[in-house]
């Protein structure tokens, strides 16, 4: 599996998409956190003022808008499509699954493959565009990401995200009859929440969870409880149902 992850972090044409995703979403970021204003009002003791003003800042994390949401469910749907459809239209697959490993530890590893790539082409454009925005105030970083529990909370943010876009698309992908069905099928189910505006399911039951976590509760280990407790069905029980339905599906069907 190391190998076989090695080669798609490898490949030119997700390191293509890699890119892509990479600089779009680092050119959002940045529109957001500038087109927004933060604004410190608030009275008190010295402590409590540093307190909610590190907790404001927290809130500004770059998180997915409908703008960003786009371009990153694009990019999880264009990298997933790739590494699970494409070889097997261009019957590079009849060469990859004849290894003597199974089904299912080939789809995992690229599945694996594409979250690595989809993380990193979101978490650090948003941080890089974060720590432009606000670095000359590097000690209230420190407080927002470290004693207010921002971080924790904020790499949790991303890994749901990342598991439930390449989880469906990955899905969706073994259900497909090739590249293009998969690539449009993926797209289309990943932006249908926006469409519909539905909050129960991602990106917006997330978001809600995050936010509501860290803006209602006091203490850090509350707040990442309180994220989880809002966002577990849907940021990770059905992602883990979703890529395991896909992983059985890979052992029933064969490379074309």
């Amino acid at each position: 599996m190391r190998a076989q992850i090695r080669w798609e972090l490898g490949d030119p044409y997700n390191l293509i998409v890699f890119i892509f995703g990479f600089i779009m979403l680092g050119i959002t970021f940045f529109s957001s956190l500038t087109g927004n204003d933060v604004v410190f009002m608030v009275t008190g003791p010295d402590g409590i003022i540093v307190s909610e003003s590190a907790k404001t800042l927290g809130l500004t994390l770059p998180r997915l808008g409908t703008e960003e949401y786009t371009i990153f469910a694009l990019t999880g749907a264009l990298l997933v499509s790739l590494m699970v459809r494409y070889d097997r239209d261009t019957r590079v697959a009849k060469s990859v699954y004849s290894l003597p490993v199974r089904n299912h530890s080939v789809v995992l590893s690229k599945a694996l493959s594409a979250m690595v790539l989809l993380l990193l082409a979101s978490i650090l454009p948003a941080f890089l565009a974060f720590i432009y925005i606000h670095g000359d105030v590097p000690d209230l970083i420190g407080r927002a990401l470290f004693d207010e529990g921002f971080l924790a909370g904020y790499l949790l943010y991303w890994a749901m995200m990342v598991l439930y876009v390449v989880s469906l698309s990955a899905l969706v992908a073994m259900l497909s009859p090739n590249t293009f069905a998969s690539l449009l099928g993926s797209i289309t189910l990943l932006y249908v929440p926006l469409v519909l505006k539905l909050r129960s399911l991602p990106p917006a039951v997330i978001d809600d969870a995050f936010f509501k976590a860290y803006t209602t509760q006091f203490y850090p280990s509350d707040r990442i409880a309180a994220f989880l407790d809002g966002s577990f069905h849907m940021g990770l029980l059905l992602p883990a149902v979703m890529l395991g339905v896909a992983l059985i599906l890979s052992e029933w069907r064969d490379v074309s």
